[in-house]
């Protein structure tokens, strides 16, 4: 299980959305892996990163966490888009969402 903190306020990027596709890709070496992505406080992400995010492709399952209206916002407009064939879902619950993980991994 991964997990990806993005920072506060942030807006991420093409670039960070890269970075993190192939750290996610480096780390799985070749294995299903289930990710959590906290998107707490982020400022926005752009289409550019999600595409990146979502070729992330030993992807098993990916929780989204979030804490305010705005990360909710956040959370559902990346799954309007196109994320990796898993199971994706919102949570504002930290546990919750490592328990739903569990259930991939």
């Amino acid at each position: 299980m991964l997990r990806i903190d993005l920072e506060p306020q942030s807006h991420i990027t093409k670039a960070d959305g890269e970075l993190a596709r192939d750290r996610v890709l480096a780390l799985a070496a070749g294995k299903p892996v289930c990710v959590l992505l906290d998107i707490t406080g982020v400022g926005s992400v752009s289409r550019e990163a999600v595409t990146f995010y979502s070729e992330a492709s030993h992807v098993a399952a990916f929780a989204l966490l979030g804490g305010t209206a705005v990360d909710k916002v956040i959370a559902h407009g990346l799954r309007g888009l196109a994320w990796p064939d898993c199971p994706a879902r919102y949570f504002v619950d930290e546990g919750e969402a490592m328990a739903w993980l569990k259930g991939y991994c």
